[in-house]
């Protein structure tokens, strides 16, 4: 593994587990791409600044690293108590919103505002859904992209904090047979719910057995398209770290053996172990850990390599289609999915081309509109065909990732 790659992952090591950190010869620069392309620079400069060998880093650079910190901290409170008090607002109308991953898992955090969300989910009953839109554009929460009525997630944004809100009314959607699978798993999320209090708010959430199962199959669903950032596995090991005592491993194992994910979920452990500080004594195991398959070296480089949900650069997003592809039809050849990456299917591009929603047929017209865009964007054919063979090389390492953590046959 890449020496940066090491002194970024004891930065974070240190900072989630407030430990003190030594590194020598560090390439400032490539910390801080990764720190940014990964969303944890507030985490990693919590490590970097209290080190005697940043102390003697240039004093701009110091002082360009503190200030941008701060500044993603600042935002991210704004939009924490902006947040709260939207759901204050739910609270008092009688609604009973689910609230998952950002905020709940910030809590995790030593302190909180360092682990930033680009947005605030929620789970809604689709008949308290009228209600809550109501309330938001009373508080001037603007709707924003989709506008069509059958979506099952519906975004509102609020210019002043730039909160970013996703009322979901489903978590995974029936696009696959296991996201179908995992669709039911929790259709009894509000009846065996919890409450959390935060900042004298109280809300509700998932209990804590299916928030854990959410998280680790949030990883998994982002890991099969385009791929996974560090962070989600740091806040797999916060979980652990907290709740370990409390966890049904037995529950947890078992259905994420049903989805097919254990060797995948085994592997996250291995990392949070070996490069997170998450002690072993924590996890109970399904079975005998001798009988896993544990290599977390391609695993561990991809997931660095593709930042925050694998869309460190336009080839491996564009790749998606072709693990998913590979994902879904249970196949690892590498033929179909190659094809897959130049001419997805009519659900790849429904979000992009709306007319597909309804007219599928037109899918060839999304096609060449797709492959001129791309010309256009990069100017020749030429340089659209050295961007298909990125993706195509990106797309067949990312299938060998699925094929050896036992995802595909």
């Amino acid at each position: 593994m890449k020496e940066t790659y090491e002194d970024f992952l004891q930065l974070l090591k240190a900072s989630i587990n407030k430990s003190e950190v030594k590194i020598n010869n560090v390439n400032w620069q490539s910390i801080l791409q990764l720190s940014n392309i990964h969303k944890v620079l507030p985490l990693v400069y919590e490590a970097l600044y209290k080190s005697e060998e940043f102390k003697n880093t240039d004093k701009d650079f110091q002082k360009y690293l503190k200030n941008t910190s701060m500044q993603i901290i600042y935002n991210q409170i704004q939009r924490s108590e902006r947040f709260l008090q939207i759901y204050e607002e739910f609270n008092k109308a009688g609604l009973k919103i689910l609230v998952f991953k950002g905020i709940i898992l910030r809590e995790l955090y030593p302190i909180p505002d360092e682990r930033i969300s680009g947005d605030e989910d929620l789970l809604i009953k689709k008949e308290d859904l009228k209600k809550a839109e109501e309330i938001l554009k009373s508080k001037d929460m603007e709707r924003i992209l989709s506008q069509e009525e059958e979506e099952d997630v519906y975004h509102y944004f609020c210019k002043k904090t730039g909160l970013h809100l996703e009322l979901h009314t489903g978590l995974f959607g029936n696009s696959s047979e296991i996201y179908k699978k995992m669709e039911k798993t929790f259709q009894g999320v509000f009846d065996d719910s919890e409450k959390v209090i935060i900042n004298n708010v109280t809300l509700n959430t998932f209990s804590l057995d299916k928030h854990f199962l959410y998280v680790i199959c949030h990883a998994m669903k982002h890991f099969v398209s385009s791929g996974i950032g560090i962070r989600q596995i740091c806040d797999i090991v916060m979980y652990i770290n907290k709740y370990f005592d409390k966890i049904n491993w037995n529950y947890i194992w078992q259905e994420v053996s049903n989805f097919g994910y254990e060797t995948l979920f085994v592997n996250f452990l291995q990392i949070g172990i070996d490069y997170l500080g998450l002690d072993e004594k924590k996890i109970t195991y399904a079975k005998n850990k001798n009988k896993y398959y544990i290599n977390t070296k391609n695993l561990l480089e991809d997931i660095i390599d593709g930042g925050i949900y694998g869309a460190s650069n336009q080839s491996r997003l564009n790749a998606a289609n072709m693990s998913l592809d590979a994902f879904n039809n249970h196949t690892n050849s590498k033929i179909n999915s190659n094809l897959a990456a130049i001419f997805p299917k009519a659900d790849n591009l429904k979000k992009r081309y709306k007319y597909l929603e309804n007219h599928p047929f037109l899918l060839p017209i999304a096609w060449i509109s797709r492959i001129s865009t791309y010309i256009k964007d990069r100017g020749s054919i030429s340089n659209v065909g050295l961007t298909a063979k990125e993706t195509i090389a990106v797309g067949n390492k990312r299938i060998d990732l699925l094929k050896e953590y036992k995802l595909i046959r």
